[in-house]
C-alpha cells in the first residue's frame, strides 16, 4: 500500500496513496468518539443497576433492559465505525508513524528547532547568546508498543461486541427476573461489556495522543 520514495526527507518518504474513506477519517472519528462515549455511559449504568439483582431486587428491570439495548446498539455502531477507520489508521498512524522510528525522530527534531526559534525570538535584543542547536537522540523513541496495545484492544472490543449482543438477547428472552438460572451469566456479560467498553475508550484515546487519523496531510 505504501510506496517508498528514496532520497526524500523523513516526512515525505511515502508517495500519497488512496485509502478507503480516508477523506472522511476526521468526521468518522468524531462520530466514533461520540458513540464510544454513549457506550461507556450506557454499559456503566447497566452494570450499576444490575448490582441489585444479587439481592433479588428487580424493580428496575424494565429500565435496565433499555440500557442493555442502548449498550448493544452503541457497541455495534462503535465497532463498525472503528473498522471503517482501520485502513487509515493502519497506514497513516501505524505504518507511517508508530512503527517508523525515523519519522518520530524527524518530528522530534522539527519540534526542537521550532522551540529554539521561539526562544530566539523571545530573547532577541535581551541576550547575544544563541540558543543551542536542536539535536536528535541517538536512539529514536520506540512507539511500537502503542500499536501492539491497539491490536490487543481490537480483539478485546470484538469480544465485547459479541457479549453486548448476547446480553441483549438474554435481556429479552431469559432475563434473571424471569429465570434466576441466568443471573450469573447475565451479570458476567454486563461486567464484560462494561470492561471492554472502558478498555477500548482508554486505549483509543491513548493512541490518539500520539497520532490521530485526522492528520494535516
Amino acid at each position: 500500500m505504501l510506496q517508498r520514495t528514496t532520497g526524500a526527507p523523513p516526512f515525505a518518504r511515502y508517495t500519497p496513496t488512496v485509502l478507503f474513506l480516508e477523506e472522511w477519517a476526521r468526521p468518522l472519528l468524531l462520530v466514533h468518539g461520540v458513540a464510544a462515549a454513549v457506550l461507556v455511559g450506557a454499559s456503566t449504568h447497566h452494570l450499576i443497576w444490575c448490582r441489585h439483582y444479587l439481592r433479588g431486587r428487580f424493580q428496575r428491570a424494565r429500565q435496565e433492559r433499555r440500557f442493555a439495548l442502548v449498550s448493544a446498539c452503541a457497541f455495534v455502531v462503535t465497532f463498525v465505525l472503528g473498522n471503517l477507520l482501520y485502513p487509515t489508521y493502519k497506514v497513516r498512524v501505524r505504518a507511517e508513524y508508530l512503527d517508523e522510528p525515523t519519522s518520530i525522530a524527524a518530528e522530534t527534531t522539527v519540534r526542537r528547532e521550532a522551540a529554539a526559534r521561539d526562544l530566539a525570538r523571545s530573547t532577541f535584543g535581551r541576550s547575544s547568546v544563541s540558543p543551542a542547536p536542536a539535536t536528535v537522540r541517538s536512539r529514536p523513541a520506540d512507539l511500537g508498543w502503542v500499536g501492539r496495545l491497539f491490536d490487543v484492544k481490537e480483539h478485546w472490543v470484538a469480544l465485547g461486541c459479541g457479549a453486548a449482543l448476547a446480553l441483549l438477547a438474554l435481556s429479552r428472552f431469559a432475563h434473571p427476573s424471569e429465570d434466576r438460572r441466568w443471573l450469573v451469566a447475565y451479570l458476567g456479560l454486563s461486567l464484560l461489556v462494561c470492561a471492554t467498553a472502558w478498555t477500548g475508550a482508554i486505549v483509543g484515546l491513548l493512541v490518539s495522543t500520539f497520532r490521530s487519523v485526522g492528520g494535516a496531510a
